[in-house]
């Protein structure tokens, strides 16, 4: 049989070793959370920075304001008593954003988005203006009200607005189309 002071010093031994896996347990579960956390962090930013990543030309603004300085080309049309300017970023062949302001007599309008060019992969179109005949691509946006058509010629020195009213409202705000528009950016 062990003495008094032999039970106690095995106890305070079994304290002092049990203390230490304890430390020990607690500093592993502490790094096992840790990781489980964090690794769960980094899925929910992944997915917040997945929906952040959506490509510019795809994200619809409300009411922009038209600056020349946000778009890649830059056209512009003139009467003396009416202007017209579009701003266009192409994204690709097949897609482009655009922002339309008209200044008329009559009213101003304001049309933006995305058009998308539903031929892209066939032979393209021919305009005609005092110099001949040129290559164009066509952008369409469509809206319930109307359609817009952006004809962008292949050299992107010129655009023509093209603008079909689906409903059956009259107004002298639309578009000036069937004009040339020459590139100023």
């Amino acid at each position: 049989h062990a003495t008094l002071g032999q039970k106690v010093g095995i106890l305070c031994e079994y304290k002092i070793v049990s203390k230490h896996y304890m430390r020990k347990s607690i500093f592993i579960i502490s790094l096992i959370l840790c990781v489980i956390f964090s690794c769960k962090d980094e899925k929910s930013e992944k997915k917040a920075s997945s929906k952040k990543s959506v490509p510019e030309i795809v994200k619809k603004d409300t009411n922009p304001i038209f600056s020349d300085n946000n778009y890649e080309l830059v056209y512009k049309y003139s009467d003396g008593e009416s202007n017209q300017f579009l701003g266009i970023n192409i994204a690709n062949e097949k897609t482009v954003k655009f922002h339309l302001v008209s200044e008329t007599l009559s009213c101003d309008t304001e049309h933006w988005g995305i058009a998308e060019n539903n031929n892209w992969n066939s032979d393209g179109e021919v305009d005609k203006d005092d110099e001949g005949g040129y290559f164009v691509n066509e952008y369409f946006k469509e809206e319930k009200e109307y359609i817009i058509g952006i004809r962008l010629a292949e050299d992107l020195s010129k655009v023509q607005v093209k603008y079909i009213q689906k409903d059956s409202l009259e107004t002298d705000c639309l578009p000036i189309t069937e004009q040339i528009m020459k590139r100023i950016k």
